[in-house]
């Protein structure tokens, strides 16, 4: 949840519960505030249409402190527009400077995300810059009651018309709208309290955790009518249309620290029989890998005569979408059942990419207009209103973030290769498309044995997935969505796995993974003929991405060859080893021509490629010359960071984020150490060590025999001569120095918080 309750549980603990009555007035203008302060919001959802077209509309202005808070007032107004027809999804933020201090405040005094990335945001706000789509306001916001008057430095107004309407304006860079909203000709329905927020709060509404828990009332007006203009991606709407207000106090100030779940859905419903539905969940979300899970909710409805009903339901959460923005995973629809009233319902949103992000919620929430299609007492119903997922998505390890994409990528190689045989993906991978007939039943059977086998046997057990991370930040770094090019994540690692294949019959590695090498189950000439052909699976996206763009698909094969030779030279040297360097360098004590081998070999096998993955989302993105050298120096440095740190942490014992939390070992500790093998943290200690202990250090070590004591001594001497720390050093210098002349040619995003935090990773593998 945010700062300003906008993530923050929309029900209370118990349910929807509360009474009837509170204000019976149908009028639209919102209550007073509460008294003791804390987060106050005024947000609205609407379903708009001009002749065809149809639109939604969500609209929210908040602000913390103030009088009752005993501090500065903290202000956002932030809005999101969907369009149906052209599945777009679009909105901005504007915060004044005292939202700004908040988050930075809150951000500083949070010890539960990831410090790369808590680092990362602050450098980002200590610039004075804001991740878009926040925007700083130009002028003071203001809020007054009784009339109500919004004023969010001239961006956003809200006023009330006198005659219990409201009219409310937005002025955005993008977007905007001028909106007249009244309370519907039907008599609507009566405001109500329908629900709880809880703040922690002393005694004089400040935020404070040690405080005792307050329950602070969320106010509902449920109908509204709309009429006026909207403005999205430069074209004016004439609109009118239905939508609902709700006026939200009080909210936690920051998150959940003691581990619970955090999350919650919600979906809004008007059935065109007249009733209005509002079925919430509190935790108990679907499974990280968007896994439904039926789970108990309460729902709230309200009949067509004004009568309030309140009954359990059950919610279970269908099509999961992740997005490549936040690689959250969302439920895009959601099976609702209310037992007492024989009320079945599925509500699908309009199209999955419906997410909103903000500074105040950075981690990003679903915000989907949907459809809704079911039966109640036995009879069809229909309706529209919004599916609403706050998932718990707090990036507590960067690591466990980033294989998040682990799922998508999965997906996407499953396209390109199936598990049964598929004629379509088989004549593609054979280069037989435009000749399909060449290829009958039983090659086709023989092909996918021996081509598709060894590559589902390796990616079975996928890694990090952090190169197909790669290739899809590369492309939002730019303020380009990189939705539409999501099958590139399959070729970055299809060209990672083909390698591997490829080089565990060079080493004769019985292992990967964990599990036996594609050579150990199909044979040596399959693994190899198999590895080698995963490398054209970028041939296949390009096809599907880029199908109109000569010139660019050309620029992209050009980086790809690129990466290909790189790779090959990378392994060349990794066949041919650093031992005889290293006995040069032990013998004569000098180490400059060993260290520039070793970082040879890490650029060509690890830096290169990741540099290419990069620049291949950069050209797709359209970035300029010199955004797209500045890209390729940083992801060098990223790439040979990473093998650096990976270096080192194989002498403490690699580890990666387990399944149930925590970590688990994935590389015995000085796993490279014990097989001899010649890394940076041996490299550098020749320069550290007395020439004595160097000689004695290597040579007991080299030919791959030595027992384990013999082993963890020499470890224990590279940490502690400061062989380690040169690494470290290293990695963390080369990152930051590329970093700075690539921040400034780019927009200030979310992606170049989370790309900032990427190289502080890859410099230091593990959390501190």
């Amino acid at each position: 949840m945010d700062a300003f309750g906008h993530g923050g549980d929309p029900g209370p603990r118990d349910g929807f519960g509360g009474r009837r009555g509170m204000d019976a007035r149908p009028g639209a203008e919102p209550d007073a505030p509460d008294p003791r302060g804390g987060p106050d919001r005024l947000r609205f959802a609407f379903r708009l249409v001009d002749g065809a077209d149809e639109y939604g509309l969500v609209f929210s202005f908040a602000r913390l402190g103030g009088a009752a808070g005993g501090g500065a007032e903290a202000h956002q107004a932030v809005w999101y527009v969907a369009d149906r027809s052209a599945r777009v999804h679009g909105g901005e933020s504007w915060v004044d400077q005292g939202c700004v201090d908040a988050v930075r405040a809150l951000v500083g005094a949070d010890r539960v995300t990831d410090p790369r990335v808590r680092r990362a945001l602050l450098d980002t706000l200590s610039q004075g810059r804001l991740p878009e789509p926040d925007r700083l306001l130009p002028r003071a916001a203001r809020w007054r009651e009784a009339p109500l008057d919004l004023d969010a430095g001239d961006v956003v107004l809200v006023r009330g018309d006198g005659h219990g309407g409201l009219l409310v304006e937005a002025r955005g860079e993008e977007s905007g709208f001028r909106l007249r909203l009244s309370p519907p000709g039907d008599g609507g329905r009566p405001r109500e309290h329908v629900g709880t927020a809880r703040a922690s709060t002393d005694a004089a509404g400040a935020a404070s955790p040690e405080a005792p828990v307050l329950e602070a009332p969320v106010l509902e007006a449920a109908s509204l009518e709309a009429a006026g203009v909207l403005h999205f991606r430069g074209r004016s709407a004439r609109v009118t249309g239905r939508g609902w207000h709700e006026r939200a106090f009080g909210g936690d100030i920051l998150p959940a620290r003691d581990g619970r779940d955090a999350s919650w859905s919600r979906a809004r419903v008007r059935l065109d029989n007249g009733w209005e539905l509002a079925v919430h969940r509190t935790g108990g979300a679907d499974a990280p890998d968007g896994t439904p899970a039926a789970c108990g909710a309460t729902a709230v409805l309200s009949s067509p005569d004004g009568e309030r009903v309140e009954a359990p339901a059950t919610l279970r959460g269908l099509r999961p979408w992740t997005s490549l923005t936040t690689l959250n995973t969302y439920p895009t629809a959601c099976d609702v059942e209310v037992p007492l009233l024989d009320l079945r319902l599925r509500t699908t949103a309009w199209f999955p990419r419906q997410e909103a992000v903000s500074v105040t919620a950075p981690s990003g929430r679903l915000e989907a207009h949907a459809d809704a299609e079911g039966t109640m007492g036995g009879r069809p119903v229909r309706g529209h209103g919004l599916w609403e997922v706050f998932p718990d998505n707090r990036i507590e390890d960067f690591e466990r973030h980033v294989t998040r994409i682990r799922a998508v990528t999965r997906q996407e190689i499953d396209r390109l290769y199936p598990a049964e045989p598929d004629a379509r993906s088989l004549t593609e991978l054979a280069g037989t498309e435009h000749r399909p007939e060449r290829l009958d039943g039983a090659v086709l059977e023989d092909l996918h044995a021996s081509l598709v086998g060894p590559v589902r046997h390796t990616t079975a057990g996928l890694g990090r997935s952090w190169r197909s991370y790669v290739s899809m930040a590369a492309i939002e770094l730019f303020g380009v969505d990189s939705e539409p090019y999501r099958p590139l994540v399959a070729a970055a690692e299809l060209l990672h796995t083909g390698s591997l294949i490829v080089d565990d019959v060079e080493d004769r590695s019985p292992l990967r993974r964990g599990r036996p090498a594609a050579h150990v189950v199909f044979g040596e000439a399959v693994a190899v003929n198999a590895g080698t052909a995963a490398y054209f699976a970028l041939d296949r996206v390009l096809n599907r991405v880029l199908p109109d763009d000569a010139a660019l698909r050309l620029r992209v094969y050009q980086v790809y060859l690129r990466v290909l030779r790189a790779g090959h030279g990378g392994q060349a040297i990794d066949i041919a080893g650093h031992r005889a360097a290293m006995d040069e360098a032990v013998e004569t004590g000098d180490a400059e021509a060993l260290l520039r081998r070793v970082r040879s070999g890490h650029w060509l096998k690890t830096a290169a490629p990741v540099r290419g993955l990069a620049e291949i989302g950069a050209l797709v993105a359209g970035a300029r010359e010199e955004q797209f050298r500045a890209l390729g120096e940083y992801f060098d440095a990223v790439g040979l960071a990473y093998q650096i740190s990976d270096d080192v942490m194989d002498l403490r014992g690699l580890t990666a984020p387990a399944e149930g939390g925590g970590r688990s070992a994935t590389k015995h500790t000085a796993e490279d150490l014990r097989a001899g093998k010649v890394t940076m943290p041996l490299a550098h200690a020749v320069a550290l060590l007395p020439p004595r202990r160097v000689r004695e250090l290597w040579y007991a070590v080299r030919d791959g025999d030595a027992d384990e004591a013999t082993v963890a001594a020499a470890a224990a001497s590279l940490e502690e001569c400061g062989a380690v720390a040169a690494c470290t050093g290293e990695a963390r210098d080369l990152v930051e120095r590329t970093w700075k002349p690539l921040r400034d040619l780019v927009p200030c995003t979310w992606a170049s918080v989370m790309m900032g935090a990427l190289g502080a990773y890859a410099a230091r593998r593990e959390r501190e």
